[in-house]
């Protein structure tokens, strides 16, 4: 609802979460911002749009207003303000696009017609957002950084960017101290590119914050013309669920930008059973005879029973021999000892144990006389002749179509996996499992967003280098985000083992995952779920038939940490039991009491009780 005030110059909005007052009076000022559950009265009196252009600064109140009018049809009211400085040269259109159910947009555009003929810098900032608040003593998720642990990391690890920028964006949150009452702000892109120039939609700048300080203090680089293509835009809600209900609305709203049929595929589904995943090389020692010229798939299945048992293998073909001469990736399948039907005898042996191969595709290694159709012409010949299960994408993270619909006519169930997580919105829609890869030390206490953007897209923690202090962090990493795992030993002849600690306790977190597939699987799992102590994270894990929650908790200090750790999602599931980890846990008044170990996961499992299903 839009009410226009036309004689105080004054717009009351309200929606089912938000009401809000702006005065336009004299400039635009937001006279309340104001939480639609509670009678708090929040952000008063605060300037809406700063601007630094031509060496000074200049509000909104340094601009007349031309005009004000709101508008409305069946699904959505607007109301909009023209401001314009004629001295500067410079118009601005503020917009207020009320869905009329819950969330309200701020669009600012902005209009320079080049006063002296040619454009100078121009930069925004709002005290508004450089103020939001709820009740005056609230917490704050920062887009850039929700959390952060002791030593400054983020906890939230996003997705890497290069000169495009993902469009997994968190939103900026602000709540009570509950974790209840609040604000979510989600700052839409329009745009994947990153420089200042090139994008008209400046919230790639706003989506970077990472702190208190840079929230009071942002400085957004503007590059408008004369046409109102340059926006900066709020997307805010009212909350009453705090953190976990502005996640589970963003992760809503970003899923709905994408067809994610191939996820439901039954015949790709066979992924989702895999734990315990090998990496090994063609010709290492880790699987081959020297003596018979093959694979010993006995020995390499054997040496995986003290990890639970391998349930893929990706059998790596040209190293350490690519590049001495002119032969490529398919020619070193050609040239293996009985060619390839010895390596379709190698994956008929896997399959005898249930143990599904994968094999890599290198785009690096493409010839002069090389084509996208000839690559992929290749591959599925491959596939073919091999009957392998799935494709290992190495170094990619985007793939022609053309791949995945001429494999599509091999057979049903052929996955691909790629070595880093594809970034764009059509390769995420094809390519339905990717690594979860470290590279360096200092995966915990993290988390990676996408297995909480989009779970269905299963993705094993990996790392090469790995060493043995280092790998307990791996391990810790899987399972507090409850991820599959690789085990990847011989890394390019240098052998870098797990110990027999190492190697039980990745057996039994195979065996705690399968128990409770349907839980760490469910489709809306949240992160960095809200706990009471500090330097202690959980990650909540739902089914989605709503009988249980897994709260995965990592204690980042050297002492245990004991007494209240957080308030229940759902109070109605009191049937409680440890099923990772060791640590003694109990429920009082809808809050949950344990004893967490230094430096360790527990997974603490809530089910309804039967009679309540």
């Amino acid at each position: 609802m839009i009410n226009h005030d036309t004689v105080n110059k004054r717009f009351y909005i309200k929606n089912n979460t938000l009401h809000t007052v702006i005065d336009y009076s004299r400039g635009v000022k937001i006279a309340e911002f104001c939480n639609g559950f509670t009678t708090i009265k929040s952000n008063v009196n605060k300037e809406l749009i700063v601007l630094d252009f031509i060496g000074r600064r200049y509000s909104s109140a340094d601009f007349s207003v031309k005009s004000a009018a709101a508008v409305s049809d069946k699904t959505r009211e607007l109301a909009v303000i023209l401001l314009e400085n004629k001295e500067l040269a410079v118009d601005i259109r503020v917009n207020f696009l009320n869905d009329k159910k819950d969330t309200l947009n701020i669009i600012i555009q902005v209009a320079d017609h080049y006063k002296d003929g040619i454009p100078h810098n121009m930069y925004f900032h709002s005290p508004f957002l450089a103020g939001i608040e709820y009740s005056g003593d609230d917490i704050y998720y920062y887009p850039g950084a929700p959390l952060k642990a002791q030593d400054g990391t983020m906890v939230v690890r996003p997705v890497n960017e290069t000169i495009v920028a993902t469009d997994i964006k968190l939103p900026l949150v602000v709540c009570d101290r509950k974790n209840k009452f609040g604000f979510s702000v989600r700052f839409p892109l329009s745009s994947d590119l990153m420089d200042e120039g090139a994008a008209q939609n400046r919230n790639i700048a706003l989506t970077q914050i990472s702190s208190a300080d840079e929230l009071k203090n942002h400085r957004v680089p503007l590059a408008p013309d004369s046409t109102f293509n340059d926006s900066t835009e709020f997307e805010i809600i009212g909350l009453r669920g705090g953190w976990p209900e502005a996640f589970d609305r963003f992760r809503e709203i970003w899923q709905s930008d994408y067809e994610l049929s191939e996820y439901r595929r039954k015949d790709l589904k066979w992924f989702n059973d895999c734990v315990v995943h090998n990496f090994c090389f063609l010709y290492g020692n880790e699987g081959f005879d020297l003596d018979k010229k093959r694979v010993d798939v006995e020995k390499l299945l054997k040496s995986g029973e003290d990890f639970g048992g391998y349930d893929t293998v990706t059998i790596w073909n040209s190293y350490p021999h690519l590049g001495v001469d002119k032969r490529s990736q398919w020619d070193y399948y050609d040239d293996f000892p009985g060619g390839r039907q010895a390596l379709k005898e190698m994956v008929d042996e896997f399959h005898k144990h249930g143990v599904k191969v994968f094999l890599p595709f290198l785009p690096w290694d493409r010839g002069y006389d090389e084509s996208t159709r000839t690559m992929s012409d290749n591959l599925a010949k491959l596939i073919e002749d091999t009957g392998a299960d799935g494709v290992h994408l190495d170094t990619m993270e985007t793939l022609p179509d053309c791949y995945r619909k001429k494999l599509d006519k091999l057979r049903p169930g052929i996955v691909l996996t790629s070595e880093n997580h594809p970034m764009k919105k059509r390769p995420l829609e094809i390519i339905t499992t990717s690594w979860d890869e470290f590279w360096t030390a200092g995966c915990m206490p993290q988390i990676d967003i996408l297995r909480f953007m989009l779970p269905c897209h299963i993705a094993p923690a990996v790392s090469r280098w790995y060493r043995k202090e280092d790998k307990d962090k791996l391990i810790n990493y899987a399972v507090f985000g409850a991820e599959p795992i690789v085990i990847w030993q011989d890394v390019f002849g240098r052998w870098m083992p797990y110990t027999e600690k190492q190697k039980a306790k990745i057996k039994l977190w195979k065996k705690v995952y399968l128990e409770n597939k349907s839980v760490y699987q469910g489709s809306r799992p949240i992160p960095i779920y809200p706990v009471k102590p500090k330097k202690l994270y959980c990650n909540l894990f739902s089914a989605d038939d709503g009988s249980q929650d897994i709260y995965s908790l990592y204690n980042d200090t050297d002492s245990s940490i004991d007494g209240e750790i957080l308030t229940l999602a759902d109070p109605d599931k009191n049937e409680l039991s440890v099923v990772f980890g060791d640590a003694k846990a109990e429920i009082s008044n809808g809050n949950l009491y344990a004893s967490i170990p230094p430096k360790e996961v527990v997974h603490i499992r809530l089910k309804r009780p039967r009679n309540m299903h």
